[in-house]
């Protein structure tokens, strides 16, 4: 799956708007209530008595305002709680109601995911859902939903069980020595007598119990903090040395960047990296495809909008035919008749339409086709035969043709570096195969290099340095007598590519301010189809040239535009010219479509026009991408994992900042490819830039929310500003209205766009992937809640203030914090059951989902691909904004552990609702893509340490403070130790961090040797798999799969129907149905969806995997694919004359009426995936 698109395709605008609703209204249950808990309570207070007040006060109005609960009594304490526990009750009621009435959004990942990744559905019963969460195994819920769900879960254990120790040797010991004997009376209240500030000053001797407790609490931490990244580092590297994972491209495939203009070939990357043990299995060069990429985005966006408006017109025509019919059937009966037969007749779902331009570039899944023979044709694995696929763009589509369509592929031309001399094997070798370490010595036995690279086709090459372009042409698209001579035949004339230079490859100097213009000789000028892949082999043409314009002709016959020609269209049976679809272009080709504004074109016809354009301009450009200009980086992929982690930790270049950062485990659908051209000064310059807003963001977030508090304050406004003094005249309900509800509203859009604006911040900063955009996001997001949600609501004079004193005496940091944070304590609790309460039970009920469900869905979703979208896109945690706000809690809790120990209790009880909540939604309904391989959790851990620090900073303030009954400094001593706990806290942290910080990314080698062994007993239990699943009964004892396989397809080429050979496929067994029909037992079509189709890499050949691996890293614009026109046919024949008048119009244009239909009452229904749907996309590498 593209990082851009759904499970299935592209979302529209309309469900980005829905995702979008459902991103603000999960925030506004518990982002919102981060900050929002003490900017709302005193904007509540200023609306019940309304006051005119200074701009500056509604500016600082969260500054210190925690400390407004000091001293609160239990019983308002809990009063102010009892809502929330009621809220929340209700909310887990509803959801035990709802679950299995409701199994699309309570239990999507029972059956809405591949059959590896799913849940075992629950037992019947109403609370039977919780044996599945206690009871799943850990290597079940990594398999099921990654590192890092199950490392979030373990960092929620991790915090749960060190509070509960920690709470079981404070609570006993503190709360008796602060309230016995304590100071009480007025000068302390309420819960304030359990806490650190009751005890009386003839009692100081009683702080050496803090100091002790404070010492011990800070040994657990560290220890638990160590033993947990112990852990974690023997969990990851037993993941990435899986043989599942493994097998995945992004195990073995490094990103390398600021390449300079020298090395920027692969001659040059194969003999920099060919050291590594195994060599060199693929080389991608990153081009600028950025012109291309923003046709394609057009095209989509255009194709979209021609679906839409085709659904609508064929609904307008239903409806208007539905309404002549109702309104005739009340005066005759034969009308009524007719009426009750169009019924009947609606529903055409279940059986194949008819379409026109479809350019064959998907394999289609769950279909089957027929041969010249008539014989039915389905591959291995639901991989399916696609014959006579063209190539475009230079990657082969026919993908996963499997047994019966057969892997036939010429490894002829594969060179093995061997001894100094070039060897080339010509023969046919049946299927393509990798040289093993055996094969790459030469006749003495001495171990030599070679790096395998492969075509596009999935056939293994090795670049030849010093060969021609045409002969890799011809060798790769004819068969196997096409080779590369070798020397012997007396053909190779040119110097060995050790012995040749360029004239002009001593030009410039090895730094990177050459421009990307300037040529080089590193692309062929003749040929496209292996411009990615061996471009810049020998020397060839020029790459650097500027993207010349094209004449491209005419996409469309303009006979056929419009519908005034061959008859009267079906359409005006039913309405008028007039009612047709229409939009607004807009003025400007950069500027969105406006109401009113600009020229106003029919939909059908400007779309069917632009999208046929297109589609010609995007297919041709594909075809030529040596067009674009070379980006300054490139993909390599090794043959062995071992490989890609030792080039990551090599230096590869003599110069500062060249060809670096290189990164590893980079998903090829997570890449953000418009930072793959990024220069390192232009790293650092935006990286200190990002650093420097997000600083300002987190500083001056007060006025945003200062802006939403003005609102409140009506009558200050219109008696402050003349132009505002209307709001003063309207009726009472609209005031109060105003006043009440839109500054929380306010605030929770505000909240909701805090994370795309941290994300935006992270994107221009320059990650390279999505899940590296998340972790960036990860410690801006942290920061803000800890400065905006502790700090500021904590301390009473202002962050600023507090960071201009600090500034000017940096000492003075713990005494500020003592004299704040302590009043500030009762606040927290009442905060931390409001977290566990609103954020658990909104996230078990599922509001969000809920309220797209049923308010956003039947609004926005018209198109049969809206419908098909929403059924099967599931949830999706973005975890750069997930884990900041449990670690900030963390935080709260390890800051007031000593100085206030109640609030353990509300820490156990926060973290327990938590960690059930959570783990249920991680096993039933949270659908996961991309994984950072559980990165984020150390990342946590190190954000813990800031509670410590807060901690021993605010106790030696406390301890200086402390003053006995003649006012004299008492307790000196502990304050001077807890100063050495600090220190050695800071030393054990660098410590730690340089101790695992090298194993958090990259493998060991003492690893290597036992994950070869696992690898080779996997592949032996995947062949014998494959022999049983596929071969059935018609096994032969001792004979080897490849032979097994040759033999059934030449069974099967025979036309020997006799043979009994039937394809045996990995699915579920429960699930046998007519896939056809999407149908699966009373299901919803949906489930189709991963009916028999091979979504684990692990199921997939060697073959098979190669293929899909050759176009994995290249850009999505040159892979990019002719979207179709997906419209639900009718009774009335509207579809099928739109599909007709659109072949006659161009064949650029694929629009088809497959599997969707209108059901009786003239609503959209599926039958099964959209047409053009890929189901490569599912196949995680």
């Amino acid at each position: 799956m593209s990082a851009s698109s759904s499970p299935t395709t592209a979302r529209s605008s309309s469900d980005a708007l829905s995702s979008a609703i459902s991103t603000a209204l999960s925030s506004a249950v518990s982002s919102f209530s981060d900050i929002a808990s003490s900017s709302t309570a005193s904007t509540t207070s200023s609306r019940s008595t309304p006051s005119v007040t200074s701009v500056s006060r509604i500016i600082n109005q969260n500054q210190g305002s925690a400390q407004s609960q000091s001293g609160v009594s239990l019983q308002t304490f809990l009063a102010s709680l009892s809502v929330a526990a009621v809220v929340f009750g209700v909310q887990v009621l509803l959801f035990v109601l709802l679950r299995k009435k409701m199994k699309r959004v309570y239990e999507p990942r029972t059956y809405l995911v591949p059959e590896k990744r799913r849940t075992p559905l629950p037992t019947a019963g109403f609370l039977n859902f919780f044996a599945p969460v206690f009871e799943t195994a850990t290597s079940d819920f990594i398999s099921k939903s990654g590192l890092d769900a199950y490392f979030f879960l373990r960092y929620l254990l991790m915090l749960l069980k060190v509070f509960i120790i920690i709470a079981l040797a404070i609570i006993p010991i503190l709360i008796p020595i602060n309230y016995i004997g304590g100071k009480g009376g007025r000068d302390v209240q309420g819960l304030d007598r359990f806490a650190w500030s009751n005890v009386a000053p003839k009692n100081t001797l009683r702080y050496w119990a803090h100091l002790l407790l404070a010492l011990s609490l800070i040994v657990v931490f560290c220890y638990m903090f160590y033993d947990e990244m112990r852990k974690y580092i023997r969990m990851r590297q037993a993941y990435l040395t899986s043989p599942q994972h493994r097998l995945r491209a992004s195990a073995t495939t490094v990103l390398v960047s600021a390449i300079p203009k020298s090395w920027l070939t692969i001659q040059r990357l194969v003999e920099l990296y060919d050291v590594f043990p195994g060599g060199i299995r693929n080389v991608w060069i990153n081009r600028d495809y950025d012109d291309l990429q923003e046709k394609v985005e057009e095209r989509d966006k255009l194709a979209r909008t021609l679906e839409k408006a085709e659904t609508e017109l064929i609904l307008m025509c239903k409806k208007k035919h539905m309404k002549e019919l109702a309104k005739a059937a009340k005066k005759d009966p034969q009308a009524a008749a007719d009426q009750e037969r169009s019924k009947q007749n609606a529903d055409l779902g279940a059986g194949p339409g008819i379409a026109s331009g479809n350019p064959h570039q998907i394999p289609q899944q769950l279909r089957e086709h027929n041969d010249a023979n008539g014989q039915r044709k389905k591959t291995t694995f639901g991989l399916e035969a696609v014959n006579e696929i063209p190539v475009v763009g230079g990657v082969v589509s026919n993908v996963g043709r499997g047994v019966r369509g057969g892997v036939s592929v010429v490894t002829g031309g594969v060179k093995k570096l061997a001894g100094g001399f070039d060897r080339y094997v010509s023969e046919i070798e049946g299927p393509a195969s990798r040289p093993t370490p055996a094969e790459r010595q030469d006749s003495g036995g001495i171990h030599k290099r070679g790096s395998t690279l492969m075509a596009p086709d999935g056939s293994p090459i090795v670049a030849e340095r010093s060969i021609n372009y045409d002969d890799i042409t011809s060798k790769a698209t004819t068969s196997a007598s096409n080779t590369v001579p070798s020397k012997d035949g007396g053909h190779m004339n040119k110097r060995p590519f050790w012995n040749r230079k360029n004239s002009n490859e001593n030009r410039y100097n090895e730094d990177d301010e050459v421009p990307l213009s300037h040529r080089t000789p590193t692309t062929p000028k003749n040929n496209h189809m292996f411009a990615d892949t061996i471009g810049g082999i020998g020397g060839i043409g020029g790459i650097f040239k500027p993207k010349a314009k094209e004449d491209y002709p005419l996409a469309y016959d303009k006979a056929f535009d419009g519908d005034n020609w061959g008859g009267e269209p079906v359409w005006k049976k039913y309405i008028t010219e007039k009612q047709r679809p229409t939009m607004r272009l807009p003025l400007l080709s950069w500027l969105p479509s406006l109401p009113v504004i600009g020229k106003s074109v029919d939909t059908i016809y400007y779309c069917r026009r632009e999208v046929a354009r297109l589609n010609l301009e995007i297919e041709m450009d594909q075809e030529i991408p040596e067009r674009y200009p070379l980006m300054n980086s490139a993909f390599i992929q090794f043959n062995q994992q071992v490989a890609a982690h030792m080039a990551c930790q090599a230096l590869s270049h003599h110069v500062p900042q060249h060809m670096c950062p290189r990164h590893i485990e980079v998903s090829p659908n997570d890449v953000i490819w418009g930072n793959m051209k990024m220069q390192w000064w232009e790293r650092y310059i935006r990286s200190s830039l990002i650093t420097i807003a997000t600083g300002g963001l987190i500083i001056g977030w007060a006025f945003p929310v200062a802006f939403v508090g003005l609102i409140s304050q009506v009558n200050y406004l219109s008696d402050t500003f003349k132009w505002l003094a209307w709001l003063g005249r309207l009726p009472g309900s609209v005031l109060g209205l105003i006043s009440g509800v839109l500054p929380p509203l306010l605030l929770g859009i505000l909240m909701a766009l805090l994370p795309m604006i941290l994300r935006l911040f992270a994107r221009i900063q320059g990650c390279h992937t999505g899940m590296a955009i998340e972790q960036s996001v990860q410690g801006m997001y942290f920061a803000f809640l800890f400065i905006q949600v502790f700090l500021v609501v904590s301390i009473s004079s202002g962050i600023t203030t507090v960071m201009k004193d600090i500034s000017e005496q940096p000492f003075a940091a713990p005494e500020i914090l003592a004299r704040n944070l302590p009043k500030a304590s009762n606040f927290f609790f009442s905060y931390l059951l409001l977290q566990a309460f609103s954020v658990s039970g909104a996230a078990l009920l599922q509001i969000a989902t809920l309220a797209v469900k049923f308010i956003i869905a039947p609004l926005l979703d018209t198109t049969a691909r809206h419908k098909f979208t929403r059924a099967t896109s599931l949830m999706e945690i973005q975890w750069g904004t997930f884990f900041p706000v449990y670690t900030n809690l963390a935080c709260i809790g390890i800051v007031y552990s000593v100085i206030s120990p109640l609030i353990l209790l509300f820490n156990i009880i926060t973290f327990s609702l938590f960690w059930i909540v959570y783990r249920y939604n991680l096993l039933f309904v949270v659908n996961f893509r991309f994984d950072t391989g559980g990165l984020l959790f150390p990342r946590a851990i190190n954000q813990l340490f800031t509670g410590l620090y807060v901690m021993e900073a605010c106790l030696i303030g406390l301890f200086f403070l402390v003053r006995d009954s003649q006012n004299r400094v008492a307790c000196a001593p502990q304050g001077i130790v807890m100063i050495v706990a600090t220190a050695l806290t800071v030393i054990f942290h660098i410590t730690l961090n340089r101790a695992f910080g090298p194993l958090l990314t990259y493998l060991p080698i003492t690893l290597e040797d036992d994950a070869v062994i696992r690898d080779q007993e996997f592949a032996r239990e995947q062949d014998e798999r494959r022999r049983n699943h596929i071969l059935g009964r018609e096994e032969v004892p001792g004979e080897n799969l490849n032979d097994a396989l040759a033999r059934r397809e030449q069974a099967e080429e025979g036309g020997d129907s006799s043979s009994g050979i039937e394809m045996k496929r990995i699915s579920n067994e429960k699930s046998a149905g007519d896939p056809e029909a999407g149908q699966h037992r009373g299901d919803p079509p949906a489930l189709a969806l991963f009916q028999d189709i091979a979504d684990d890499i692990e199921d997939l050949t060697p073959e098979e995997r190669d293929q899909l691996v050759a176009r994995a890293f290249q850009h999505p614009a040159i892979r990019a694919k002719r979207p179709v026109i997906w419209i639900p046919r009718d009774d009335l024949g509207v579809s099928d004359d739109e599909i007709r008048r659109t072949m006659k119009f161009s064949d650029k244009v694929w629009i088809s009426n497959e599997y969707a239909s209108l059901d009786s009452k003239g609503k959209v229904q599926y039958g099964r995936s959209p047409p053009d749907f890929d189901m490569r996309d599912l196949v995680e590498l």
